[in-house]
């Protein structure tokens, strides 16, 4: 059955929310470098995913300099950080190596731009850049749109048959993100097989404020796709 990780929680309210809908992760935005309506201290955060119930898996959202990265994910201690920048390969490589001793693993955030198709990183063709970020030590991908005003949360939807591609292509979980609703996530399911979707503000009522009736039907359309 595909997971659900509903990103951009900033509060225990959200979280109530979340895992009373089914929510199999939880993602809370710390300290990205650009402007998102999303954003959290590293302190708030670490609260927030220590109040994390158990079996629910909690993922701290990063970006900008490595040892940024590294030290909010040492004072978060999520199960998982995810890159979500622009980070180079060499970077990658670093996060997962520092971590190893921690228990936290990486997530990489391949965000393709909507416009163009082409992946932001160092190998632009989508598939041939999860191919060499699957070799990279990340426990995961995700694959995320970009648009010129946004870098995540864009509510554009992604070619899906690229998606389709991407999982067919690599060994390592692949997790959909980009414009996904509770209209159209079942469908993306059926179309891409993906291990798990990644919502942010598909679920919201308005910018940064979580609709707790779009959460359960987004869960419900999920988690029934494949059935």
């Amino acid at each position: 059955m595909t997971r659900v990780k509903f990103c951009g929680l900033m509060s225990e309210e959200d979280i109530g929310i979340a895992v009373a809908s089914g929510a199999d992760a939880l993602g809370f935005v710390t300290e990205y470098p650009v402007p998102v309506p999303w954003n959290i201290p590293r302190e708030r955060s670490r609260r927030l995913v220590a109040g994390a119930p158990p079996f629910v898996t909690t993922v701290a959202v990063v970006g900008g300099p490595v040892e940024t990265m590294l030290a909010i994910a040492r004072t978060v201690r999520p199960h998982f950080v995810q890159l979500h920048g622009d980070e180079t390969l060499e970077e990658i490589q670093a996060v997962c190596r520092e971590l190893r001793e921690t228990g936290i693993k990486a997530l990489k955030a391949l965000r393709i731009d909507v416009d163009t198709g082409l992946a932001r990183f160092d190998v632009t063709d989508p598939i041939e850049a999860c191919r060499t970020l699957a070799d990279s030590g990340v426990a995961g991908l995700v694959v995320d749109s970009k648009t010129s005003s946004r870098p995540a949360g864009t509510g554009v939807a992604l070619d899906w048959t690229v998606v389709r591609d991407i999982v067919s292509a690599v060994d390592i979980p692949v997790i959909l993100a980009g414009g996904l609703t509770p209209d159209n996530v079942a469908e993306a399911i059926r179309e891409t097989q993906p291990y798990g979707v990644d919502v942010i503000s598909g679920v919201e009522k308005e910018s940064g404020v979580k609709d707790a009736a779009r959460m359960r039907e987004f869960i419900l359309a999920a988690k029934q796709a494949l059935l």
